[in-house]
């Protein structure tokens, strides 16, 4: 169990440590985004909901939660948010993060086991130590538009993004995450 824990605890934030900064189509880009990657069957990527706002300036936010469950009621989770400069350029998505920050918001059981292991404490603080590095301050994404600007896909590593419609479930459940932290 702990090294599912410990595993999984540095794939999901190795994984989280991703921005981007240099896009072209700025005015098909503006506005808010919602982008879901869905872990593979082998537990080697994780879930993670993320919600992009991207203002005509080139500023914007994100806001997000990765998570990875192990079982019914072992849940390794983080939020994720940051302000940023973006931009558009030749089909890269760029972000430079001005400010952000990384929350566990972990199950009970997870902050258990972390609590009581020495090295899952030390792990996870280096993990974190890693998310703040400058090395995560500039991300580049290869990107493509689809649907008539309405779907957009992020990379390798990103799922399909698509823009935040009214009344989003998706939204409703990070303002749930975001008002318990």
């Amino acid at each position: 169990m702990r090294k599912l824990i410990l595993g999984s605890l540095v794939a999901a934030l190795l994984t989280g440590c991703s921005g981007a900064s240099n896009v072209s189509q700025s005015s098909t880009l503006d506005g808010e985004w919602i982008c879901h990657t869905i872990p593979t069957q082998d537990k080697q990527t994780y879930d993670r909901l993320d919600h992009f706002v991207l203002k005509p300036d080139g500023t914007g936010a994100l806001r997000g939660i990765s998570y990875i469950e192990l079982d019914k009621d072992t849940t390794i989770r983080y939020l994720t948010k940051g302000k940023v400069k973006w931009q558009s350029q030749n089909n890269v998505l760029s972000f430079d993060f001005v400010n952000r920050a990384m929350v566990p918001a972990h199950s009970n059981n997870v902050a258990k086991a972390i609590k009581q292991d020495k090295k899952l404490q030390k792990q996870e603080k280096e993990q974190l130590t890693t998310f703040y590095s400058k090395s995560g301050d500039h991300v580049n994404m290869p990107i493509e538009l689809k649907q008539n600007g309405n779907q957009l896909i992020l990379g390798k590593d990103f799922a399909t993004c698509r823009r935040v419609t009214e009344n989003d479930k998706d939204i409703q459940l990070l303002n749930q995450w975001f008002v318990k932290k």
